[in-house]
């Protein structure tokens, strides 16, 4: 009897600890395949919350998981961004709010270029501004300006910071800016300009490289 109970622990352990091998005899995870694999069947969870593991895989084949939020997030910090957003009016809309990677811009009262972060936080952002004022003139002499290393300094508040406190209507203002610890530049464009003596064209375009 003694016998009998030692070999079905014996039997036991190889079972709970045993890799398995399909075409290989020197596996190296539970399950080791060295070869193709063929799911046939596969249900749509694209909706389904609780589904929030996407599989991947390395070099060698190994598959593990990657959180699908932590996934989309990463993705979206690649991916090259383009936002515009165009109206008319007779004020500026400030509830005409463009997001743009992790900043959002809108035409303040003024009319001025706003911005403030998606995502509430501390972080001080620095920029460059390139100022157009309408005109014949093509160079950046006086009033049109180029201005460098400017801050827009955030708090948890997140309050809207005014990019160019000096901006009026026919003005083309240009800011290059990045997010701190980021690889992506942003290129954002405002441009307020006189349709007639009441009615204004608002224009705002974000590019994120």
């Amino acid at each position: 009897m003694k016998k009998v109970l030692i070999i079905l622990f014996s039997s036991a352990s190889l079972i709970l600890y045993c890799q398995v091998g399909i075409g290989t005899t020197t596996p190296t995870r539970s399950l080791d395949i060295d070869g193709n694999l063929r799911v046939r069947v596969l249900t749509d969870k694209s909706t389904d919350n609780t589904y929030n593991k996407v599989i991947v895989s390395n070099v060698n084949g190994d598959l593990d998981s990657w959180d699908k939020a932590s996934l989309k997030n990463t993705i979206k910090e690649l991916a090259v961004e383009n936002k515009k957003i165009v109206y008319f009016s007779s004020s500026p809309n400030v509830g005409s709010i463009m997001s743009c990677g992790k900043m959002q811009y809108r035409f303040g009262a003024g009319p001025l270029p706003q911005m403030r972060l998606v995502t509430p936080a501390n972080a001080t952002l620095y920029y460059n501004r390139m100022h157009k004022v309408n005109s014949a003139v093509n160079s950046f002499s006086t009033p049109n300006n180029v201005a460098s290393n400017l801050t827009a300094a955030y708090t948890t508040a997140n309050n809207w910071i005014t990019l160019d406190a000096t901006y009026t209507n026919n003005t083309l203002n240009e800011f290059y800016m990045s997010y701190p610890g980021d690889n992506n530049l942003y290129r954002v464009t405002f441009l307020a300009r006189n349709l007639t003596a009441t009615d204004f064209f608002y224009s705002m375009v974000c590019e994120k490289f």
